[in-house]
């Protein structure tokens, strides 16, 4: 096993390059998460030109605490995005964390690992500043599933 890479990122973003995923990430949900302080890691503007790119999905998923998926029906149909989810669930039940977060920007069917999972409807814009500000603080804690209530709920 090769040793643990350094967490140099809140969040990796997997999404579909292709519209209209790709405005929505690249205009409002990464500038609204970096606005709310958090370090994150988008294919796009981070990746070296010339690597494998299923070397720097990789990467990507290894060096973020998360890896958020942005669940659309253009997401579940690519085989990429379904290998970044899959490396963060597989890297989180190596490490005993759950690595992998997502939220629903179209009414889609994800596969059963992902119905499994609480993620947050972000399809209706009118609720996008508290859907953000929930999201950045669910990003910002710890990845180990020794929490799983949110600090609001615990005050």
């Amino acid at each position: 096993m090769s040793s643990p890479k350094k967490i140099d990122y809140d969040v990796f973003i997997s999404y579909r390059q292709q519209e209209p995923d790709k405005s929505w990430v690249r205009k409002i949900l990464v500038p609204g998460l970096e606005q709310r302080g958090l370090r994150v890691l988008i294919d796009y503007r981070d990746f070296r030109l010339g690597p494998p790119l299923v070397e720097l999905m990789a990467e990507g998923v290894e060096r973020s605490r998360y890896t958020l998926a942005v669940l659309t029906p253009t997401y579940l149909a690519s085989n990429f995005t379904n290998l970044e989810n899959v490396l963060a669930e597989h890297l989180g039940l190596e490490n005993s964390q759950n690595r992998l977060v997502a939220v629903m920007r179209e009414q889609c069917a994800p596969r059963l690992g992902m119905r499994a999972r609480l993620w947050l409807d972000m399809t209706d814009d009118e609720d996008l500043e508290r859907n953000l500000a929930r999201l950045a603080e669910e990003l910002r804690q710890p990845s180990d599933d020794s929490q799983y209530f949110s600090e609001a709920d615990r005050t």
